[in-house]
């Protein structure tokens, strides 16, 4: 545990009318003001309390970060500016890992956060061309991994991020633990400690899309022939959703049959009717429709292409929240602004498998060509737009 008194630096701000003094260590204190009564987060030292919803630490609802940033970085330069944890922890509030970016510099300039993003959206041009297709992805990042730190795990923590993102290996799934702060030793297959070169680790494919490595480190490498995805329980019963990421949450699948007799993915396809919704969000505020559908050749596999049926759409507080096209005339959005995404259902075991073709967002034209190569050129496919 660190502790807010172990420090080299101290100094002063002032932040929204509010002065504070601030440590090197990410530590504040927020003094009284001037003629009034200490309040109930005056006159002590913290790091701050961990916000469940969003990650970052906070005093009283204000972002313990963006004070460290003032107190030794300067004001923010304009309104454009956002303050970016070079290390990608947002409980790591020490100066020496915040700096003042703007939001494009932020997503570009940090190596940890740019390779986030291409595997998430596919490319950088991608992201710049439709910035949404980040919140489309339902990212909701682990804050399990993210603590206040000391200056040897932020600088270790650092290293190993770095080190990923600047490999061009993919990734595949698990959690950081105390592993991204150098505690927890790297095990080999015969499951003895090791020296490895931590570099190495990291540009093996064991590191995942927020640079996160798998809990059995130990086990041998399977063969992608011999490979089965992993899946868990979707809303909907006798549906089931494979894992890609981490942080997968369970969707609803509507179409599931719940009950049939004779083929099963015949069933299913005979739910999927025009703007059907195949799937949608565990939070049921996002929703897929169906475009069209077709077999494979060997009718093992049954694959899907869906459309959003909603659009972003900016509040009065400057969120982005999605927004039914149901609830919208023709003339306020565009087919521009939909997404699409190719998927693919099997029966195994006696419950329907949904995969993605594609984990990221992919345009239509791309998902298309895909679709026709699934189904093989000679089978019937059956559009519904």
């Amino acid at each position: 545990m660190i502790d807010v008194n172990d420090f080299k630096q101290e100094v002063e701000c002032i932040y929204k009318d509010e002065k504070y003094s601030v440590r090197d260590n990410g530590a504040i204190f927020r003094h009284p003001r001037d003629g009034k009564r200490p309040r109930k987060y005056d006159n002590f030292w913290t790091f701050g309390k961990a916000n469940d919803k969003h990650g970052y630490m906070e005093i009283a609802s204000v972002r313990v970060h963006i004070i460290v940033a003032t107190a030794f970085h300067g004001t923010k330069p304009t309104k454009e500016y956002v303050v970016d944890h070079i290390d990608t922890n947002r409980r790591n509030n020490r100066p020496n890992n915040l700096r003042w970016v703007t939001r494009l510099e932020n997503a570009l300039e940090n190596p940890i956060t740019r390779k986030r993003i291409i595997m998430r959206c596919g490319s950088i041009e991608a992201f710049l061309a439709n910035p949404s297709l980040l919140r489309e992805s339902d990212v909701t990042p682990d804050f399990s991994w993210m603590r206040t730190v000391t200056d040897a795990e932020a600088q270790v923590s650092k290293e190993r991020l770095l080190a990923w993102a600047e490999s061009d290996k993919q990734a595949s799934g698990g959690a950081l633990g105390e592993w991204i702060y150098g505690r927890q030793p790297i095990s080999q297959n015969d499951g003895q400690l090791s020296n490895v070169d931590e570099i190495e680790m990291l540009q093996s494919d064991s590191i995942n899309g927020w640079g996160q490595i798998p809990p059995l480190a130990n086990e041998r490498p399977v063969e992608p022939e011999q490979r089965k995805c992993n899946v868990m329980p979707s809303l909907t019963p006798g549906a089931v959703q494979a894992i890609y990421f981490y942080n997968d949450k369970p969707n609803e699948y509507p179409c599931t049959p719940q009950e049939y007799s004779g083929d099963p993915l015949m069933a299913y396809a005979a739910n999927l009717t025009e703007n059907a919704v195949f799937w949608r969000n565990s939070n049921r505020d996002r929703g897929y429709v169906v475009v069209k559908y077709g077999f494979s050749e060997d009718r093992n596999s049954l694959y899907v292409m869906t459309k959003s049926a909603y659009v972003w759409r900016s509040q009065d507080d400057g969120e982005s929240m999605p927004v039914p096209i149901a609830n919208l005339n023709k003339d306020e959005f565009s087919e521009d602004e939909l997404h699409y995404q190719l998927g693919e259902v099997v029966y195994e075991d006696g419950l329907f498998v949904h995969k993605r073709v594609e984990t990221g967002f992919m345009p239509k034209e791309y998902l298309e060509e895909l679709f026709d190569e699934c189904i093989g050129k000679k089978n019937k496919k059956i559009d519904k737009n």
